[in-house]
C-alpha cells in the first residue's frame, strides 16, 4: 500500500567495508563515520526523469545516466506509477575510489529516497534490485558486497553469482574499528584487472574454511578470531595490495599499535583494522596515518563501529 508523499526527503546511505579477508565478493560490514547524504526532491512534471544537482564540490558525475544515485532513483521512478520527475542534491561523505563503498552508499540511497517520495510502492528488498543496477554502473557488474551492508546495514553475506540471494550475519557488540583511506584513487574495474584468472585450488579451498570461521567469529564476538581471519585471504588481497604503495608499512604499523588484524577494503586503498577497545583502535588509527605520511600519502582516517541501520530517512 502506498504512504502519503512528501515532497523532499533527506537520507542517509553508510560507508561498508567489502571484499572483508577471505570472503572475496562476497562478504560486507556497513560502517559509522562515513556515509553518503542525498536530499531528492519530488517535481511537479509529467517527464518521469531524474536531474542530479549539483552541490559544491561537485565530485560526481552529473550525468544522470553515469550517476549511482540516480540510475537507482530512476529504476524506482520508472516502475511506479508516478508521473513526476526527481532533483537529487548529493553530499559525499565517501572519496570515489576509496574502497569503502561510495558508488553502493549513493545507490542505495537514491532507491530509498525515491521510493519514500513515491509513497513507498517497493520494500527494501525490491529496493535491492535499484541499488544494484546503479552500482553496475560504477563498476560494469552487479556486486552485491558494498549495496546489500549499504542497504540494510550489518554484516551480510552475498552470493557473488547471484546478489540479489544474501544472508544478514550477527554482529555481537565491542568491536572497533579503525579505517584509513590513503589519498589515492583505485578504481574497482582497474583493480579487478590485475588478478589472476584462475587459482590455485588448495587456495579456495582454505580461503572457503576461512570465510566460515571469520562469519562465526563475528557472531560469537571473537575479535581475536576475525583479526586472525581477515589477514587469510589468499585471492585477491595479496595482487591488489601491489597497488598501494606502503601497504605493508601501514599494516605492520596498525598491528604494532596493537590491533588485532588489518586488511584491505574493496579494491583499497582503504585499509581497516580491528580491535576490541575504543582507546587501542585510536591509538592504532594513528599509527596507521603515520604510516601512510611516512609513504608520502596524506590520508583520513577514523575509528567506527558497526552501521546496523543501513540506509536511512533523515528527515522528510
Amino acid at each position: 500500500m502506498n504512504k502519503e508523499r512528501s515532497s523532499s526527503v533527506t537520507v542517509w546511505g553508510p560507508a561498508s567495508l567489502s571484499n572483508i579477508g577471505p570472503g572475496f565478493d562476497t562478504l560486507g560490514l556497513a560502517i559509522e563515520g562515513f556515509g553518503d547524504r542525498i536530499r531528492a526532491v519530488l517535481r511537479n512534471d509529467d517527464l518521469q526523469e531524474v536531474v542530479v544537482a549539483p552541490v559544491l564540490p561537485v565530485d560526481y558525475p552529473l550525468d544522470p545516466a553515469a550517476n549511482t544515485a540516480a540510475v537507482a532513483a530512476k529504476w524506482v521512478l520508472s516502475r511506479s506509477n508516478v508521473r513526476k520527475s526527481l532533483t537529487l542534491e548529493i553530499t559525499k561523505g565517501i572519496p570515489l575510489g576509496s574502497g569503502i563503498g561510495g558508488s553502493a552508499a549513493s545507490a542505495a540511497a537514491g532507491a530509498v529516497a525515491a521510493n519514500v517520495l513515491l509513497g513507498e510502492p517497493f520494500d527494501k528488498n525490491d529496493l535491492v534490485n535499484a541499488a544494484l543496477e546503479g552500482e553496475r554502473v560504477a563498476s560494469g557488474v552487479e556486486h552485491g558486497d558494498n549495496v546489500l551492508p549499504a542497504l540494510f546495514g550489518g554484516l551480510c553475506l552475498v552470493s557473488p553469482d547471484n546478489p540479489r540471494s544474501f544472508q544478514r550475519m550477527h554482529v555481537a557488540s565491542g568491536l572497533s574499528i579503525a579505517v584509513i583511506i590513503p589519498d589515492l584513487q583505485i578504481m574497482t574495474s582497474s583493480a579487478r584487472m590485475i588478478l589472476p584468472s584462475s587459482v590455485d585450488h588448495r587456495d579456495a579451498v582454505v580461503n572457503g574454511a576461512n570465510l566460515a570461521f571469520l562469519v562465526t567469529a563475528f557472531g560469537s564476538g571473537d575479535w581475536s578470531m576475525v583479526g586472525e581471519k581477515i589477514m587469510t585471504d589468499k585471492l585477491a588481497e595479496p595482487y591488489r595490495a601491489r597497488l598501494l604503495h606502503g601497504y605493508d608499512h601501514i599494516k605492520q604499523a596498525a598491528l604494532s599499535a596493537g590491533a588485532l588484524g588489518a586488511a584491505l577494503s574493496g579494491s583499497g586503498p582503504a585499509m581497516f583494522a580491528v580491535s576490541d577497545d575504543n582507546e587501542i583502535a585510536s591509538h592504532v588509527l594513528v599509527a596507521m596515518a603515520n604510516a601512510c605520511k611516512e609513504s608520502g600519502m596524506d590520508s583520513i582516517g577514523r575509528v567506527v563501529g558497526v552501521d546496523r541501520d543501513g540506509t536511512r530517512v533523515l528527515d522528510a
